[in-house]
């Protein structure tokens, strides 16, 4: 979710290993109280297995969305795997770029002469494309 606080606003960020803000632990909490628990959309005694990428974000969202019971009976069943499969995406030479500072760069190369650059359609240099990454497919 957008957080107006948080350092990472509309610009594309990825491989930053950045901690929730504020903001986003409330709504982790806030979200967890209402879909986690027994008989809940997501009841921890029902789940087959819980993936989880490495980043700090995805560390703590776990931590916060399990209490600390429900997380350990997870863990302890080896429900739980960290995995950079779902590590977030490459955003390779445009990390930390707007879209219109793409869009520019890209113009200045001669590149997207018939129409503007599309990231679905074109990737990134240096980064990931519209294919499908064989870690992807996994997840």
């Amino acid at each position: 979710m957008a957080d107006k606080d948080s350092t990472t606003p509309r610009v594309f960020l990825a491989r930053h290993d950045l901690p929730l803000t504020s903001v986003g632990r409330l709504q982790v909490l806030n979200t967890s109280r209402v879909v986690v628990g027994t008989g809940n959309l997501i009841d921890p005694t029902k789940l087959a297995r819980v993936f989880v990428s490495p980043r700090k974000r995805a560390q703590q969202t776990f931590g916060l969305l399990f209490d600390e019971k429900q997380a350990q009976a997870l863990t302890d069943a080896n429900k739980v795997t960290m995995t950079e499969d779902l590590a977030e995406w490459d955003y390779g030479n445009y990390e930390g770029l707007v879209t219109t500072e793409i869009r520019a760069r890209r113009r200045n190369q001669g590149l997207d002469n018939e129409r503007p650059w599309n990231i679905w359609k074109d990737g990134c240099e240096n980064g990931e494309y519209e294919r499908v990454s064989p870690s992807s497919a996994n997840t």
